[in-house]
């Protein structure tokens, strides 16, 4: 099943919601289907956007908000999974750390500072 028709759209679907777990789907979609024919730079903030989903939802963050926050609380196993995905994203990136603007630098770091806050 196709659930974005391009990475762009993957993107905006992406942001359009606030759950992390669906974040990463579409983000994750997105990148498996169309990141092969875009440019490394466009690719990036895509990644970006993905490492702070992966982070926050594997610290039981589910993006859930209403009259009550859900929060969750992981098997372990389940949650430095998480963490290894991210850390293999943040590998990525800064692999291509060149092609950053300067937000997405300071994004970088500060997910960086959050990933090594979540071990």
């Amino acid at each position: 099943m196709v659930i974005c028709a391009s990475l762009e759209d993957c993107e905006k679907k992406a942001d359009a919601t606030e759950i992390h777990r669906k974040k990463i789907t579409l983000l994750t979609f997105g990148i498996t289907e169309y990141g092969k024919d875009v440019p490394v730079q466009n690719l990036l903030p895509v990644y970006l956007k993905r490492v702070k989903s992966t982070i926050l939802e594997a610290n039981g963050e589910t993006g859930y908000k209403g009259d009550v926050i859900l929060k969750v609380t992981h098997k372990p196993e389940y949650k430095q999974s998480q963490l290894h995905k991210a850390e293999e994203d943040i590998q990525f990136i800064d692999t291509n750390q060149s092609f950053l603007s300067k937000e997405n630098y300071s994004e970088l770091l500060k997910l960086k500072t959050l990933l090594g806050q979540s071990r």
